[in-house]
């Protein structure tokens, strides 16, 4: 389908926005298997299925993007 043929939408799209229990927001959504209308959302602080290799290769890419 083209741009040009689609027409122009009536309203701008309203942003999709999570926030963590905590108040900050939340970019990783988890819910219970089976479940998919309990999607709990987590900031990175409170994401329950980080690990430490996870944190080390994301401080690792840090380092390598700043230099």
């Amino acid at each position: 389908m083209s741009d040009i043929d689609r027409q122009p939408a009536q309203h701008a799209p309203a942003p999709i926005a999570h926030r963590c229990h905590c108040g900050d927001w939340a970019g990783f959504g988890f819910s219970p298997p089976g479940r998919r209308q309990e999607m709990q959302w987590w900031c990175w602080k409170h994401y329950l299925h980080r690990d430490a290799d996870t944190r080390l290769e994301t401080g690792m890419v840090a380092e390598l993007l700043a230099s």
